[in-house]
């Protein structure tokens, strides 16, 4: 969130929440951003934060 409109890959995602070593499936992110989804758009229906950009990965969009 600090840097909107960066776009990161899965491996730079898992490298950065699950920094502890253990072995992680990348869908394992898609899974996340799903559920992540979902509970931002119950707080605001009105908007879509999270832009999937196809073959590279995610972004946060705050505006």
């Amino acid at each position: 969130m600090s840097q909107p409109g960066r776009v990161y890959n899965r491996d730079q995602i898992l490298n950065n929440v699950f920094d502890d070593g253990r072995i992680v499936l990348d869908r394992t992110v898609d899974t996340h951003i799903k559920n992540l989804r979902q509970k931002l758009k119950e707080a605001i229906p009105e908007r879509d934060y999270i832009r999937s950009i196809y073959g590279i990965g995610y972004s946060f969009e705050n505006a």
